[in-house]
């Protein structure tokens, strides 16, 4: 067999055996950093649309700019293949945090890792994965595609829009709503109502001034010290609730069934399917 046909064998082979052999993969070893700010004394928002990277976005009641330090990851060869822009319009100010990483990659692909310091009091709406979100005094939108999201000290009304990934919430003066597709949920220290609409994952709340709904796919349930009415429709798992101004349970599909110190209604609807006949 000469060369030419030995380069046909192997070509062919390894398009029959589905294998895709990469001969020079991209690093994303190649790290810069870059400041960006703007004043903020006539804004009322922000809006933060972030790719790939974590986020991490602080209040500060001294403040009057919006401060934003990004360290970039990328490949040598295209230090250039991303966006970074921090513009105004009107009264909200507009952060844009987004890097290519298609193609292959050796170990981490590209990245962009952002740190937001703002006027506590603007409002703030965020896009994006892996967010830490602390000290907002303004109402806080958040849609979060994956990745762990944490958020405290929150004195105004919170959203969540989150798909997967683990979500914890506390110390919030105001309403929270969460609308959440699987992953744990952790929220305490709430003075106000939640909402909280969750797809599968465990749920674990306490210390809620006002009311609290909660409609569960699957995952257990625990709720604690509730000052309000607890509202329940859940599907599958576990139901553990200690200390609430009242209770109703729409619907339990299937799991444990745990109640104690209930002070005021107490009304539970229990899924029941009746037993097939026998032969």
């Amino acid at each position: 067999m000469n060369l030419a046909q030995s380069l046909i064998f192997i070509t062919s082979t390894a398009l029959l055996s589905g294998c895709i052999v990469v001969a020079n993969p991209s690093h994303a070893n190649y790290h810069s950093q870059q400041e960006l700010s703007i004043d903020a004394q006539t804004l009322k928002a922000l809006d933060v649309e972030a790719g790939a990277g974590s986020l991490v976005i602080s209040g500060s009641d001294n403040a009057t700019d919006i401060t934003v330090v990004a360290d970039i990851y990328t490949d040598r060869r295209h230090a250039e293949n991303y966006r970074l822009e921090l513009t105004d319009s009107g009264e909200s100010a507009f952060l844009v945090a987004t890097i290519n990483s298609s193609g292959f990659w050796q170990g981490d692909s590209p990245r962009i890792d952002i740190k937001v310091t703002m006027p506590s009091h603007l409002m703030l709406q965020v896009d994006d994965g892996s967010i830490n979100i602390s000290h907002i005094y303004g109402a806080v939108d958040v849609k979060d595609g994956s990745g762990e999201l944490t958020i405290n000290d929150i004195k105004n009304d919170l959203s969540v829009n989150d798909g997967s990934g683990s979500l914890t919430i506390s110390e919030v003066i105001g309403n929270v709503s969460i609308t959440d597709g699987s992953g744990e949920i952790v929220i305490n220290e709430i003075d106000g109502n939640i909402d909280i609409d969750d797809g599968s994952g465990s749920i674990y709340a306490s210390a809620i001034s006002g009311d609290a709904r909660f409609e569960d796919g699957s995952g257990d349930l625990t709720v604690r010290k509730v000052d309000g009415v607890i509202t329940i429709d859940d599907g599958s798992g576990d139901i553990d609730v200690e200390q609430a101004g009242g209770l109703k349970i729409l619907e339990s599909g299937s799991g444990g069934l745990r109640v104690k110190k209930v002070k005021g209604g107490f009304e539970i609807c229990l899924l029941y399917t009746s037993p097939s006949p026998r032969d």
